[in-house]
C-alpha cells in the first residue's frame, strides 16, 4: 500500500510543477512550490512510517517535519515577504507562450521515460514510475528556470530542480543519512537568503528584477 501512496505521490509532484509552468502570477508560483514541497513531506511521511514500523527508525519522520517547517512554511515565508517589496507581479516576457512550454514539458517526460526505461529500480525500491516523474521534475524545473526573467521565478525554478533532485535521491535510497538531510538544508537556506538580498538589491537599483538588467553591470 504504501509504493501505491509513494507513486500517487509522485504523479502528484508532477503534475504541480507542470501547473507551476502554466502560471504567470510570481505569486502563484510560491504557492506552487509550497504544494510541491507539501508532497515530498508527504512522501517522506509515508516512508518514516514504514521505517519506523519495519526498522524503529525516526530520522525520516524528523525530516519530514524539517520538510514542513523549512519548504512549507520558512522559505516560501521569506518568498512572499521579497514579492510583496517587488514592483513586478506578473511575468510577461517568456521565451515561448505558456502553451508550448507545458507541451514542451510533456515531451521532457517522454523523453525522460524513454532514457530511464532500461534502468530497473525495483529491486532498490523504487519503480520506474517514480524514477521518470522525479526526474522529470528537474528537467522541467531547468527550463522553468531558463523560461523566466525575473529572479523571483528563477528562484523557484532552481527550488524545484533541488525538489526534484530530492525526491529522487530519497525514493532511490529510501531515505538518505540524516547529515546528508541536514547539510542539504542548511545549503538551501543560505541559497534563499542570499537570493532574496540579491533580489532586493537589484529592486532597488534597476527599479525591476528582471535578470536581463545585470548587463547593464558588464563594464
Amino acid at each position: 500500500m504504501s509504493e501505491n501512496l509513494l507513486e500517487t505521490l509522485s504523479v502528484l509532484i508532477l503534475l504541480s510543477s507542470f501547473v507551476l509552468m502554466a502560471n504567470k502570477r510570481i505569486s502563484s508560483y510560491i504557492k506552487s512550490f509550497r504544494i510541491q514541497s507539501l508532497l515530498i513531506a508527504l512522501a517522506a511521511g509515508v516512508m518514516g512510517v514504514r521505517s519506523l514500523l519495519d526498522e524503529g527508525r525516526w530520522d525520516i519522520m524528523i525530516v519530514c517535519i524539517l520538510i514542513v517547517v523549512l519548504k512549507v512554511i520558512y522559505i516560501p515565508g521569506l518568498l512572499n515577504r521579497t514579492y510583496a517589496s517587488v514592483r513586478y507581479k506578473v511575468e510577461k516576457d517568456f521565451i515561448l507562450n505558456i502553451p508550448i512550454l507545458v507541451l514542451v514539458c510533456c515531451g521532457l517526460v517522454v523523453f525522460s521515460y524513454f532514457t530511464l526505461a532500461t534502468i530497473d529500480g525495483s529491486s532498490q525500491g523504487m519503480s520506474n514510475m517514480q524514477l521518470v516523474n522525479s526526474v522529470s521534475v528537474i528537467w522541467i524545473g531547468l527550463f522553468f528556470m531558463i523560461s523566466r526573467k525575473k529572479a523571483l521565478g528563477q528562484i523557484i525554478g532552481f527550488l524545484v530542480i533541488e525538489n526534484g533532485l530530492y525526491i529522487t535521491a530519497m525514493l532511490a535510497t529510501q531515505g538518505m543519512p540524516f547529515i546528508v538531510d541536514l547539510g542539504i538544508f542548511i545549503d538551501l537556506v543560505t541559497f534563499v537568503l542570499i537570493m532574496g538580498m540579491l533580489t532586493f538589491r537589484m529592486n532597488d537599483q534597476f527599479d525591476s528584477i528582471d535578470t536581463d538588467q545585470l548587463n547593464n553591470l558588464k563594464g
